[in-house]
């Protein structure tokens, strides 16, 4: 019966790297998929989602990073837990960066800073969303949940338990920093395409929170 577990693991474990690896070569499709929906939709969008958009492709670049970083170091369960981020944020990145081509807006931030955009939100009301406002301002254009370079270096240099408890507690912290951001934008912008894909961070970075919370455990258990 292990041996029989273990053949299930080790085969989702290459399925997820195949359809990581297929999804990041084909992500120039996706994002041509992405500009044609765009053009489409019917909903112009706002500051908000744009604004929306640049900074969440910054913010699961260094979730992707992060992922890629401990592939094949970590637990079998932590591999797929890695996969499944991986898999998930290519495929929202090419969606992403094809709704900013259809909007003739570049893929990055401008220089006034990563979060700036949330301050163009008007007649904010709802409590959460003028906390978030006030924590990106004193931020100071640093993005809420991102690990500097000497931090992720330091995770670099970790293996065993100490890389899976610190790709756990990074990975929750950028989770957690993720859906007040899409919350902003479910609450504050005005394109379906991006209010859609917002409500699917939220529900799926709050599932995964919770996994890694029970996976955290464990290894602190250890």
């Amino acid at each position: 019966m292990l041996k029989q577990k273990g053949f299930y693991a080790a085969c989702l474990f290459s399925l997820g790297l195949a359809v990581g690896m297929l999804l990041s070569s084909a992500m120039p499709a996706l994002e041509n998929t992405a500009t044609e929906s765009a053009n489409t939709a019917g909903t112009q969008p706002n500051s908000i989602d744009i604004g929306f958009a640049q900074s969440m492709i910054i913010h699961h670049d260094q979730a992707i990073s992060m992922a890629m970083l401990v592939k094949g170091k970590v637990s079998p369960n932590l591999d797929l837990l890695a996969n499944g981020i991986l898999t998930a944020q290519l495929l929202e990145m090419g969606q992403m960066k094809g709704w900013l081509t259809a909007w003739n807006q570049r893929v990055t931030p401008p220089q006034k800073g990563a979060m700036a955009w949330v301050e163009d939100a008007k007649n904010v009301t709802n409590v959460q969303d003028l906390l978030y406002v006030a924590q990106c301002k004193s931020a100071k254009g640093v993005m809420p949940g991102m690990l500097n370079v000497d931090q992720f270096n330091e995770m670099r240099a970790l293996t065993g338990p100490d890389l899976e408890r610190r790709f756990l507690e990074a990975m929750i912290d950028h989770h957690q920093a993720a859906i007040p951001m899409a919350r902003f934008a479910v609450n504050n912008g005005e394109s379906l395409l991006v209010k859609g894909l917002a409500k699917s961070i939220i529900r799926e970075q709050a599932a995964e929170i919770s996994l890694m919370n029970k996976l955290l455990a464990q290894v602190n258990s250890k």
